[in-house]
């Protein structure tokens, strides 16, 4: 289950990353690239640091869980705005802030909900 758990992470984060939220029907612009100057440890680091504050029990407003990568100089943070239920779902709406090698840094929000097998997926 947990190979599954971190393949679904990896690919909804790859997908987050590559698409800002403010132009949801954009096309992929970065041709198969993470984002403009995020390093591939870069985004292990941002995706640990979701898969820990989605795993934070219980999801309240203002949590917050941070990363660093000193090698590359990329930071950022995600932070809960919001908690609510859809659909029998436990969900939050996490603000993503990233600041890579390159600016500009960026903002991305995604909803995040909590399946009936305890996987946290995005919500569309």
């Amino acid at each position: 289950m947990r190979p599954r758990f971190l393949h679904c992470l990896w690919s909804a984060l790859a997908v987050w990353v590559l698409l800002p939220v403010a132009a949801q029907a954009q096309i992929i612009p970065f041709a198969g690239n993470f984002g403009p100057g995020l390093a591939p440890s870069d985004n292990q680091m941002l995706f640990d640091s979701v898969a820990r504050l989605n795993a934070t029990e219980p999801s309240k407003v203002g949590q917050s869980d941070s990363w660093s990568n000193p090698e590359t100089k990329s930071h950022g943070s995600s932070t809960i705005l919001k908690v609510f239920h859809s659909n029998g779902m436990t969900c939050h709406r996490v603000r993503h802030h990233i600041v890579a090698a390159r600016p500009p840094s960026r903002n991305y929000r995604l909803t995040w909900c909590r399946t009936a097998t305890g996987e946290w997926k995005t919500k569309g």
